[in-house]
């Protein structure tokens, strides 16, 4: 009969293969991570449209006019996030509902995804579009 023995535990590494006698640091705390504010500004875009009702709406040529949604301006400080949304809506949704599922469900993205603490995500429904549907006429 096979008898199984819990190996010890692992012995943290130490600096320089034992010679300096002082262990390192928890990965944790080796380093630091910046999340630059264009990346939040994508996630949060991303998340937006995750959300039912919430449209993409234009081209990149709108994009530079101006006229491309969802817009998403984004301030970092330390962990903490605070966000403004401009959303495009299609017809016919409760824009009130709408607007606070973006709000909860793109603070709930930034933080599993991003780890950030949302302060704020302020939506502003900014276009109302009807989804048309083109049907194309066999002959």
């Amino acid at each position: 009969m096979t008898e199984l023995v819990a190996a010890p535990p692992p012995q943290p590494a130490t600096a320089a293969a034992g010679r300096s006698g002082t262990s390192l640091p928890d990965p944790a705390q080796r380093g630091r991570l910046d999340i630059a504010e264009r990346v939040v500004e994508r996630v949060a875009g991303i998340a937006a449209c995750e959300v039912a009702g919430v449209r993409s709406v234009g081209s990149t040529l709108e994009g530079v006019v101006g006229r491309q949604y969802p817009k998403v301006r984004a301030e970092v400080a330390g962990g903490h996030a605070r966000l403004s949304l401009d959303i495009a809506v299609s017809w016919p949704v409760p824009l009130a509902r709408t607007a606070a599922e973006v709000r909860e469900h793109v603070g709930d993205r930034l933080a599993a995804l991003l780890g950030l603490k949302v302060d704020a995500v302020d939506v502003t429904v900014a276009t109302v579009s009807v989804a048309t549907t083109e049907y194309r006429r066999v002959q």
